[in-house]
C-alpha cells in the first residue's frame, strides 16, 4: 500500500493545457493553444497517406504535394482500409499554429518499421526518430519494438511525415499513434511511463521472489511455486513487451526476433502456470483429469511458437488470448464453488474479484489490440490486481497452515509440560504405591491374617465330629468371627474405594442433593455400630439443606468420618453431626468424645498412604486410607477438610463444600490446565467443578445446569465446537453460557476463525489460552454477570 500511494503521488501533474484536438483530413489545428503548456495528446485520427511511396530526399517529400492523397487512420490496420497487409505507406500531417514554438513528438511502434520526419520552411527536412529497417521489399524490411522521442520546431507550414513498411505482420499498419506535446510536459509524461513500467516490474519481481522464498522456506505446497512461476512469466512478458530490455543488447534482427518469440512464450507460460495453480489450489472443486485437457492446447501453442517462423506463430495471438478467457472462466467456476463452501468463502470472494478483473482486462486488451488504442498498461494493471488477489488467498491459506502448526506446537509444548507434571505425580504415586504395597503386605501378614486365622479356627471347631463346643460357646465364637469378618470387609472396601479413586476410575456425578436425607441415611446405617458400643449419635441438620456435588461420594466421605469417630470413641461415648452455613460454604461437622489424635499427626493426617494405622477402642482395624479417600473427594468438589483434636479429649472433623449461587463447569482433558483455571477462579463466588470427558460432562450438565461452561477446544474424543453443538442441540440447554478456550485463533481443520464458529452455534465467547489471567477472569466475570 505504501508503494501504491507513493506511485500515485508521483503521478500528480502540474496545471497544463489538455486538448481534445485530433487530426482531421491530414491537418492538426493547434491555433489558439499555448504550445509551452500543451499536455501530450494522441495524434490518433485521419492522416493523409500515400500508399506505395517511400521518399528519401527532401525533394521527394515535397513532390508528394503534387499528388492526390488518400485518408488513412492512425493507428489502424491497412487491411481494414482497403490496402494490402504487406507493403509500405507514407503518412502526412500538417500542423497549424499561431506562433512558432517547440514541441516534442513520441512514437512507439510494434512489428512495423518506421521513420518520422518534420519539415519546416527555412529549416528543411529533419529526422525525428526511426525503428527497424525501412524497405520496399520483404527481405530488407523488419520492425523493431523501440521508442523514439525528439523535440522539433513548429511554425507556419510545418509538416510531419511518418514512413511505415510492414512485411511481417499479417494485418499491416502502424500499431500505436504518435503523441505530441510541449517538451517539458512530454518529458514528464515519458518519465511517468517509465515509472509505470518499473512499478509493474517491481510488483511482479517482489511477488515472484517472495513466493519462491515462501515455497522453499515453508511446507512445500505446489500451488505456491506455480504462483511464483506465474508471476515470473508475467515479469518476463513485461520486460520483453515494454522493451525494458532494449538497452541490454545491441539491436539486431536476431535479437529482435528472439525477444518477440520469448514474449509469446512468456504469455503461454502464464497460461501454463495458471492452469497448474488453479487445479492445485482448488483441487477440491476441479478434477485433476480435466487438467490434462487444458494443458494439451498450451503444449501445442508452445511447440508452434518455439519452432514455427514469425509469420505463422503470430497468427496464434488472438487464439491464445481467447484460450486465456476459457481458462479464466474455469477459474470463475472454482471461485463460485469456493463461495458456496462456508469454510472457503473468504478466499472464494477474493479470487472471484481477481478473476473478474483479469477477465475484463483480457477481453479489453483484445479490443485494444483490434482498435489500436494506446492503453498498454491496462493489462498490466489488471494482472497486478489479479496477482494480488491470488497472493492474498495464498497468504491466507499459508497463514492458516502456519497458525495450525503453531497451534499444534503450542499444544505439544503444553502437553509436554503437563505430561512432565503428570509423570512427576505418577512417580510420587508410584513411590506411594510402593509404600502402600509394603504397608499392605504388613496388613495382610498381621491384621488380615489374624481375623482370617480366627475365622478358620472357628470353622474347624464347628466342623469337628463330635462337636467339642457347647451351644453357648459356639454362639460366642460365631459372634467373634462375625465381628472380625465385618472389620475385614470394611478394610477391604476402604482399599478398593481408594484404589479406584487413585486410578481415576471414579468421577464425580454432580447433582443437587439434600443433606438432611443424607444425614438420616447415615444415621440409620450407623445404628448397628453405635449400638454395639452404646455410643450416642445425634444429628443437627435442617430439612431442605441443599448441596451441589456427587451425593454418593459425599456419603462415602461422611461415612468414613463417622465410622472413624465410632471406631475411636470408647463405649458409652457420644458423637454429634451438625450442618451449618459459614461464609457461602456448607460446613458438615462430626464431633466425638473419643481418644483424639496425637498433635504430631494433625498436619499430615490427610496424606495418602498407611501412615497412621492404629486400632480402634475395641480393636477395630482399618486399612488406614479412609482419610486419604476423604481428601480426594473433597479436592474433586473444590472443598476442604479441617480437623481439631487433642489427645484423649476427642476430635472434630469439618467438611466444607461451596454453596454459591453461580456454578461453573471446567471441561478439559488436561488436569494441569484445569488446576490452573481453578486457581484463577478460586476467589470468585461460584462453585467450580471439573470434567475430563465430554460425554460424562453432558450427563452431569443434564442433572445440574451450570451458569457457565469453560470448554477446551482440543480434546481427544471430540472438539470443543462439537461438544457445544451437541449441548445446544437440546433446547433445554440453550440458556447455558459458554466460553471456548484454544491455543489457536482458527480451526485447524477448516481454517475458519473459532470465534465465528462459537457465535454461530449459540456460544457466548472465545479466548486464546495465551491471554492473561486477568483478561480471562474478567471475561468469566462478565459471562457470570459478576462485574
Amino acid at each position: 500500500m505504501l508503494v501504491f500511494f507513493v506511485f500515485l503521488n508521483s503521478c500528480k501533474k502540474e496545471n497544463g493545457i489538455v486538448s481534445s484536438v485530433k487530426p482531421k483530413e491530414g491537418v492538426l489545428d493547434l491555433r489558439g493553444l499555448d504550445l509551452t503548456k500543451l499536455e501530450p495528446l494522441s495524434l490518433a485520427g485521419d492522416w493523409h497517406a500515400f500508399p506505395g511511396k517511400l521518399p528519401k530526399t527532401e525533394a521527394e517529400f515535397l513532390s508528394l504535394e503534387k499528388e492526390k492523397p488518400m485518408t488513412l487512420a492512425i493507428p489502424g490496420y491497412w487491411v481494414n482500409q482497403n490496402l494490402p497487409a504487406h507493403g509500405f505507406v507514407t503518412y502526412r500531417l500538417k500542423i497549424l499554429a499561431d506562433d512558432p514554438g517547440g514541441l516534442m513528438i513520441y512514437l512507439r511502434e510494434a512489428s512495423s518499421a518506421y521513420k518520422l520526419f518534420s519539415w519546416n520552411p527555412g529549416l528543411g527536412l529533419s529526422e525525428l526518430g526511426s525503428s527497424g529497417k525501412l524497405a520496399t521489399n520483404k527481405e530488407d524490411s523488419i520492425g523493431y519494438y523501440t521508442e523514439s522521442a525528439r523535440s522539433f520546431r513548429v511554425q507556419e507550414g510545418t509538416v510531419l511525415y511518418l514512413l511505415v513498411s510492414n512485411y511481417l505482420y499479417s494485418r499491416g499498419g502502424p500499431y500505436y499513434s504518435p503523441f505530441l506535446g510541449s517538451s517539458g510536459k512530454t518529458l514528464v509524461w515519458l518519465r511517468f511511463k517509465e515509472r509505470k513500467k518499473l512499478f509493474f516490474v517491481g510488483v511482479f519481481f517482489l511477488l515472484t521472489l517472495y513466493h519462491f522464498v515462501l515455497f522453499f522456506h515453508r511446507p512445500k505446497e505446489r500451488y505456491t511455486i506455480w504462483y511464483a512461476l506465474l508471476c515470473f512469466s508475467w515479469l518476463i512478458r513485461i520486460l520483453l513487451f515494454e522493451r525494458v530490455t532494449r538497452d541490454w543488447f545491441e539491436p539486431s534482427d536476431f535479437m529482435e526476433m528472439l525477444q518477440i518469440r520469448l514474449e509469446y512464450l512468456a504469455f503461454i507460460s502464464v497460461q501454463l502456470f495458471s492452469v497448474l495453480f488453479f487445479f492445485d489450489f482448488f483441487a477440491v472443486f476441479l478434477r485433476s483429469k480435466v487438467r490434462n485437457w487444458y494443458l494439451v492446447p498450451i503444449a501445442f501453442f508452445g511447440i508452434v511458437i518455439s519452432l514455427a517462423p514469425y509469420q505463422y506463430y503470430t497468427k496464434l495471438l488472438q487464439i491464445t488470448q481467447a484460450y486465456m478467457v476459457v481458462i479464466l472462466l474455469s477459474s470463475l467456476y472454482a471461485a463460485v464453488k469456493s463461495i458456496q463452501n462456508r469454510d472457503t468463502r473468504y478466499g472464494g470472494f477474493v479470487f472471484l474479484l481477481g478473476s473478474l478483473v483479469i477477465l475484463f482486462t483480457t477481453i479489453f486488451d483484445s479490443i485494444v489490440f483490434l482498435k489500436r488504442w494506446d492503453l498498454p498498461f491496462l493489462t498490466d494493471f489488471g494482472f497486478s490486481i489479479y496477482s494480488t488477489c491470488l497472493a492474498v488467498i495464498i497468504s491466507s491459506r499459508n497463514s492458516y497452515a502456519w497458525e495450525t502448526a503453531e497451534y499444534l506446537t503450542l499444544n505439544l509444548r503444553k502437553e509436554v509440560d503437563w505430561k512432565t507434571i503428570e509423570l512427576r505425580r505418577e512417580k510420587e504415586r508410584a513411590e506411594k504405591a510402593s509404600e502402600m504395597k509394603d504397608k499392605f503386605i504388613s496388613i495382610v501378614s498381621h491384621d488380615i491374617r489374624s481375623p482370617l486365622f480366627g475365622i478358620s479356627s472357628v470353622v474347624n471347631l464347628l466342623t469337628e465330629s463330635p462337636p467339642s463346643l457347647s451351644p453357648e460357646n459356639t454362639k460366642q465364637v460365631l459372634g467373634d468371627a462375625s465381628s472380625g469378618l465385618k472389620n475385614l470387609l470394611s478394610m477391604v472396601e476402604e482399599l478398593i474405594q481408594y484404589s479406584r479413586f487413585q486410578n481415576a476410575t471414579v468421577f464425580p456425578d454432580y447433582q443437587l442433593f439434600d443433606y438432611y436425607i443424607l444425614a438420616e441415611s447415615l444415621l440409620e446405617k450407623a445404628k448397628t455400630l453405635t449400638g454395639a458400643k452404646k455410643i450416642s449419635l445425634t444429628t443437627d441438620v435442617l430439612e431442605s439443606s441443599v448441596g451441589i456435588g456427587d451425593p454418593n461420594l459425599i456419603e462415602h466421605l461422611l461415612w468414613n468420618l463417622i465410622s472413624n469417630s465410632i471406631k475411636f470413641t470408647p463405649n458409652g461415648g457420644s458423637i454429634r453431626l451438625s450442618l451449618t452455613e459459614e461464609d457461602k460454604n456448607w460446613c458438615f461437622s462430626i464431633e466425638d468424645s473419643g481418644i483424639g489424635i496425637p498433635e504430631v499427626w494433625l498436619s499430615t493426617i490427610f496424606d495418602s498412604g498407611f501412615n497412621y494405622l492404629r486400632k480402634g477402642t475395641n480393636d477395630e482395624i482399618g486399612a488406614g486410607v479412609g482419610l486419604a479417600f476423604c481428601k480426594e473427594v473433597t479436592d474433586r468438589h473444590g472443598g476442604r477438610l479441617e480437623v481439631l483434636s487433642q489427645n484423649e479429649k476427642g476430635s472434630t472433623f469439618k467438611f466444607y463444600l461451596p454453596n454459591y449461587e453461580k456454578v461453573v463447569l471446567l471441561l478439559d482433558d488436561n488436569p494441569g490446565y484445569r488446576n490452573q483455571l481453578r486457581k484463577i477462579l478460586k476467589n470468585l463466588p461460584c462453585i467450580v467443578w471439573e470434567e475430563e470427558f465430554p460425554d460424562h460432562a453432558i450427563r452431569s450438565i443434564g442433572k445440574l445446569k451450570p451458569d457457565l461452561i469453560v470448554v477446551d477446544y482440543a480434546m481427544p474424543e471430540k472438539t470443543g465446537i462439537q461438544f457445544l453443538k451437541d449441548l445446544y442441540s437440546d433446547n433445554d440447554m440453550v440458556e447455558i453460557r459458554s466460553l471456548l478456550l484454544s491455543s489457536s485463533q482458527t480451526d485447524p481443520n477448516t481454517g475458519k476463525k473459532l470465534e465465528e464458529d462459537v457465535i454461530a452455534i449459540g456460544g457466548d465467547a472465545f479466548l486464546k489460552k495465551t491471554v492473561s489471567d486477568e483478561k480471562l477472569l474478567n471475561e468469566i466475570k462478565k459471562l457470570l454477570s459478576l462485574n
